[in-house]
């Protein structure tokens, strides 16, 4: 008996095009960041802007989408970031932290266990300090953080650092 040999199609231009357009912009399974993320920490009440709930898988970072990005640790340490505006190129996120040592800190707010913390353990929000990172440095998962809890986030936003 003959057995077929099954070929691979080889890849198409537009499907290498792809894998590149993916690896920029950090959305492959594959891709690792072998750099940390070039961030810029400013204090929330000095950026006070407008926020909304507006997650669009497109490929962009968008508010309510949760990104990862590396932290200049050795090894470096991925860190997840609830999205909550941009400013050109720039994403601006609040850090999560599964730390329960935030339970009893005013500058995090709990936000509970989601996508962003696989194992299911509680997480915190920071809210007193945001960070910018260009788009380019960000990792997608595809995570949605919920919409009620992105509301209570932003409400707090508004009434404590004059968001709108």
């Amino acid at each position: 008996m003959k057995f077929k040999r099954r070929l691979t199609p080889k890849p198409t231009a537009l499907d290498q095009g792809l894998k590149i357009l993916n690896e920029r912009m950090g959305n492959s399974p594959t891709s690792e960041r072998r750099r940390a993320a070039r961030t810029r920490v400013v204090p929330t009440g000095e950026i006070s802007r407008s926020i909304f709930y507006a997650p669009d898988m497109d490929g962009q970072a968008e508010p309510g989408e949760v990104v990862w990005f590396n932290v200049p640790t050795s090894p470096f340490k991925e860190r997840s970031m609830l999205v909550v505006g941009r400013d050109r190129h720039d994403v601006l996120g609040l850090l999560i932290s599964a730390n329960e040592d935030h339970a009893d800190d005013s500058d995090w707010l709990p936000i509970g266990s989601g996508e962003w913390k696989p194992t299911g353990d509680p997480c915190w929000v920071r809210l007193d300090k945001t960070l910018f990172i260009p788009e380019t440095d960000l990792r997608r998962r595809g995570a949605l953080f919920p919409a009620r809890r992105f509301e209570h986030i932003a409400d707090h936003l508004r009434k404590h650092f004059n968001w709108s």
